[in-house]
């Protein structure tokens, strides 16, 4: 409670203060001296910044009280609307009480304050001879038997004393430690409604949460409490094609069950003593046996497959592959496996989101990236990290038949051979990212690694499985339909002046142009399937680019005639190396 200070004590502290700032006045200009003139502006513009914090801060604590006071008069209106429409119903007649010689509890609910003679504000009278706890309150307001009670009524909340007392602790809980109060309110009630001469017994009430609270404080003296099962990730290790790959799974660790205090018990018997007036008692609280909150069963339900995806590609090539494919297959695999390396595991709470380049950072040699071919412009080029893409497309469509919400993605410029039209998604440090959010009600996993494919000794696959509470009945589908199509037909020839006719190469491929729609459905329990996500794919058309050579032919001069060479041996061709 605070008071007024003096008139001589705000003297001294206004002049005690005035000295202060007068000498930090003192300070700062001698130190400012020292400043240069950007740093004294600097200094200037924060004192202004921290003058306008204070301010802010001044404005919002004179709404807040603003806000508290509006709230307070709308309750009080609310109470009085109630009480009105009680009495109102009951037949009741409200009435003032007048008195020849006001007293001190009449005269101060007269807001004036005066004996104009003027009615006083209207008041529920209790009817005559009613008692609450033993206490008259008969022909009295209802304001002025409230504060009477209050004051009978403190000496009883004061003498709460449970005692707990077994093996584990001995402990007595006050008031305080249950938020112990008397429901006035409802003994007001029941009086303003009773017969004349009624007797009133005002039912102690306690607060749910601080006796939880004091009793989980309890709870914690006793030993062997129950352990929950536990959920970890480990890892099988395995090579392919001599590198060394690690596949993720889920271990579930069995809890124990333990012993705890038997709270319901404990709350039952305290609202018993206090419902029956007996606010002192000791008893001793029985200790049951605990089961774990969290079982394997309920793990395994928070980490449920809901989807799988895989895709597959070339890391090596045989003997008659080409030895430029060879290397660019080669790169691709090295930044695969580097990007699944760093995708292994990934976990999102509920709400989180996740950025494909923020993870694998920057993509560049220097980091560690091979040269490989990536789609460019109308073509392919060799970049760093060549490849990746695969991963995130891999991603993508694991996460669309899981029902997880795609915050950013876009199709390459050229379809990808090992998805679906449409579904491929492509990512380019500091320009094109893919990302996606939890969308879900608990923690999602992803799963992100590299196996050998079965049909060939020269591919891998790159599998994402994602996992997430369990949604029984529930299934994500997804299907894509070919709005139109583009056929590239006209190849597009150009002329090099430095080569001879003879001289025809193919420097582009060509690509048909096609719109494609994807869709995801979304069905439960195998019902009608409703469409959650779609997405307009649109490829441009690509043609056929050759090179022909123009440069005149020259004419042929005499020639020796030349000397007869060996017969070479006959050699296998590039198709019989292929196995």
């Amino acid at each position: 409670m605070y008071t007024r200070e003096s008139g001589s004590h705000r003297e001294t502290s206004k002049n005690t203060n005035t000295k202060r700032t007068a000498a930090g006045s003192a300070r700062t200009s001698a130190a400012a001296q020292d400043l240069t003139p950007e740093e004294l502006a600097a200094r200037r513009a924060a004192a202004r910044k921290r003058a306008a914090a204070r301010k802010k801060a001044k404005q919002r604590k004179r709404q807040r009280r603003i806000f508290l006071t509006a709230a307070g008069m709308f309750l009080a209106a609310v109470v009085l609307l109630v009480w009105a429409v009680v009495r109102l119903v009951t037949g009741k007649r409200t009435s003032t009480v007048v008195d020849a010689t006001p007293t001190a509890s009449t005269a101060s609910a007269d807001p004036t304050g005066g004996s104009s003679g003027d009615p006083a504000p209207a008041s529920g009278t209790l009817p005559k001879g009613v008692s609450v706890n033993g206490v008259q309150v008969g022909e009295m307001t209802v304001q002025n038997a409230r504060a009477l009670l209050e004051q009978s009524l403190e000496g009883a909340l004061d003498s709460v004393a449970i005692t707990l007392n077994n093996q584990y602790f001995n402990t007595t809980l006050t008031r305080q430690d249950i938020g112990a109060y008397f429901d006035l309110d409802a003994a007001l009630a029941e009086a303003d409604a009773a017969q004349r001469g009624a007797e009133i017994n005002v039912p102690m009430r306690f607060d749910q949460d601080r006796l939880m609270q004091a009793l989980s404080a309890l709870n914690d003296k006793v030993p062997g409490h129950a352990t929950n099962a536990a959920l970890s990730i480990a890892y099988d290790s395995y090579e392919v094609a001599k590198t060394t790959y690690q596949k993720p799974k889920f271990v579930y660790t069995d809890g124990a069950n333990g012993m705890q205090l038997d709270t319901a018990a404990v709350t039952a018997q305290v609202e018993s003593a206090l419902n029956s007036g007996t606010y002192q008692l000791s008893f001793s609280p029985s200790v049951t046996v605990s089961e774990p909150a969290v079982t394997v069963d309920t793990l395994k339900k928070a980490t449920t497959k809901l989807s799988s995806f895989s895709t597959v590609y070339y890391f090596t090539g045989s003997k008659s592959t080409k030895p430029e494919v060879v290397e660019n297959r080669q790169g691709r695999d090295a930044n695969i496996s580097k990007g699944i390396g760093l995708m292994n595991v990934i976990s999102l709470k509920p709400g989180e989101s996740f950025s494909f380049n923020k993870k694998t950072g920057d993509r560049s040699e220097k980091n560690g990236w091979a040269m490989a071919n990536a789609i460019y412009d109308q073509g392919y080029t060799k970049e760093p990290g060549g490849g990746i893409c695969q991963v995130s497309t891999t991603m993508y469509n694991a996460l669309l038949l899981a029902g997880v919400e795609i915050t950013s993605h876009r199709p390459h410029t050229i379809p990808s051979d090992y998805v679906d039209l449409g579904f491929d998604a492509t990512v380019d440090y500091g320009h094109i990212d893919f990302r996606f959010k939890n969308n879900k009600q608990s923690t999602l996993y992803l799963f992100v690694y590299i196996t050998k494919n079965k049909d060939s000794s020269r591919k891998k696959e790159i599998h994402v499985d994602v996992y997430g509470m369990e949604e029984p009945g529930v299934k994500y589908s997804t299907r894509y339909e070919i709005v139109s199509e583009d056929k590239a037909v006209n190849p597009e020839i150009k002329y090099d002046k430095k080569q001879y006719p003879d001289y025809q190469v193919k420097t582009r491929n060509a690509h048909d142009g096609y719109v494609v729609n994807t869709y995801v459905d979304r069905s439960v329990n195998n019902g009608p399937a409703q469409t959650v996500y779609s997405y307009t794919a649109t490829y441009k058309k690509i043609e056929e680019q050759w090179v022909y050579g123009t440069k005149p032919t020259p004419t042929p001069g005499p020639t020796k005639t030349p000397k007869p060479t060996r017969t070479p041996k006959t050699t296998p061709t590039a198709e019989s190396y292929e196995p």
